[in-house]
């Protein structure tokens, strides 16, 4: 056994080649994060929802105004003023009430004004408050709240969806570098049983057709060796595209494939999931957003009440000598009346919203409770699947030696060994294959019960 651990050590730990550049995991993850455009993105959404929200927020504050207007108006016609007998009163009293019995003998001659060119300039600056719009503004204002919210659970689910990807990649170019030297290894066992073939053949002990099982044999194991050497570098390639490098750069790993590994507690995996998930929590929010929808769509069929205070001023060319300020104040409300059962209709598409939303929570949580479920059975599959490779390396491992010792006596045939030189490769892959799936699925499980964040 001691040996199998070594050879094992061997592949996983062995001798590598370092390039150009050489990672860790988690360098690997922290220049993923930094390069994918994804996460930008999701980077200027939640600062487009911080500005939304200090949008929102200015909707409680006064609102200022000004406006300024010039009119020329050229050859104005002037006019006239006919004159006539002004009219008499029986007392002052009765004059100032507007109270006249008739005209007097007094003439009051007519007039007429030159207007010719006129010019005129007004301006104003108004400051405008709500005092009262149905509770839209305090709504609105709770809905940027949960805009933001939402982008930063966004941004979170672009996180773990990086590191899963890039774990993946990674893991995925640990178990195939580990076969390459598996399956280099696997060559000069069947190199060496080819070459002492070609002495037993010379010396006439064994048919050429016992050689050319071993060669057949060879030649499609280096086959198989060129195909997991392009995947190799396939897989380096994606790499290079997840870290943002040159597709073509070199790139190697430092991190290796643990040959001993431990079993991850996956208890209590539902319910933490639907405490931590970000999916669960936008969700939430977006059910939240809907029911403000509702009492804003209410706000508009509720009275309004707003204030504001102006000073203004006006100067007339030829006709006001010195310009003319005066202030203004006014208060408005409005009252809405009768809207043909507008506001019901719209009362009620907000609320089948809400419903549509606490639909897709509802759903959502038992779309999550099935893959935790799944994953939870995936990674105690691996586990059991790992602990079966290396009994099964141990059995190949004694079979193989058995095996060539009984050969060598003449017990065994070629095709023997050959098949105990197979099982043994077989065996070192399958366990090569299940270490690095539960790599992965280590990090899947983090993402899927929502531990897998910032």
């Amino acid at each position: 056994m001691k040996r199998i651990i070594i050879f094992i050590s061997i592949l996983v730990f062995g001798s590598q080649i370092f390039a150009q550049t050489a990672m860790t995991l988690e360098e690997c993850r922290k220049i993923a994060v930094e390069h994918n455009k994804e996460l930008k993105n999701a980077d200027y959404q939640k600062q487009e929802a911080r500005a939304n929200q200090k949008t929102a927020r200015t909707a409680y504050l006064p609102g200022f105004s000004a406006s300024a207007n010039a009119m020329y108006l050229p050859d104005v016609e002037g006019f006239s003023i006919p004159g006539g007998f002004l009219p008499t009163a029986a007392s002052e009293e009765a004059a100032l009430n507007g109270e006249f019995t008739g005209l007097s003998n007094v003439w009051s001659p007519g007039m007429g004004i030159e207007m010719d060119n006129l010019s005129v300039i007004y301006g104003s600056v108004t400051v405008t408050q709500p005092l009262y719009v149905g509770g839209k503004i305090r709504y609105a204002n709770k809905q940027a709240d949960a805009g933001l919210e939402i982008f930063d659970h966004n941004y979170n689910l672009k996180y773990s969806e990086i590191i899963e990807k890039t774990d993946n990649i990674y893991w995925n170019i640990a178990s195939i570098s580990a076969n390459v030297k598996l399956a280099e290894k696997y060559i000069e066992m069947l190199t060496e049983l080819e070459e002492q073939m070609v002495q037993m053949y010379d010396l006439g002990l064994t048919p050429a057709s016992e050689k050319l099982k071993v060669s057949v044999q060879k030649n499609e194991a280096e086959l198989n060796l060129l195909k997991a050497k392009n995947g190799l570098r396939f897989s380096k390639m994606y790499m290079n595209q997840i870290l943002g490098q040159d597709l073509n750069s070199e790139i190697q790993i430092l991190d290796s494939l643990t040959y001993d590994i431990k079993m991850l507690d996956v208890q209590n995996g539902v319910s933490r999931a639907l405490s931590n998930r970000d999916e669960l929590a936008i969700l939430e929010k977006q059910v939240e957003i809907t029911k403000y929808d509702k009492k804003i769509a209410l706000a508009d069929y509720l009275p309004q009440v707003g204030i504001s205070a102006g000073y203004s001023s006006y100067y007339v060319k030829d006709l006001v000598e010195d310009p003319s300020f005066s202030p203004s104040f006014a208060g408005q409300i409005s009252i809405p009346i009768f809207q043909w059962g507008q506001g019901k209709h719209k009362q009620d598409a907000a609320e089948l919203r809400i419903k549509q939303a606490q639909m897709s929570l509802e759903n959502t949580n038992d779309l999550i409770s099935l893959e935790v479920q799944q994953v939870k059975i995936q990674l105690e599959e691996a586990y059991e699947s790992i602990l079966i490779a290396k009994k099964n390396i141990a059995e190949a491992q004694e079979s193989l030696e058995e095996t060539k010792a009984s050969f060598e006596v003449g017990l065994n045939t070629t095709t023997d060994v050959l098949n105990a030189q197979a099982g043994w490769q077989s065996a070192n892959s399958q366990l090569i294959n299940a270490l690095a799936k539960f790599e992965i699925l280590q990090t899947t499980w983090q993402k899927v019960t929502g531990n897998l964040k910032l």
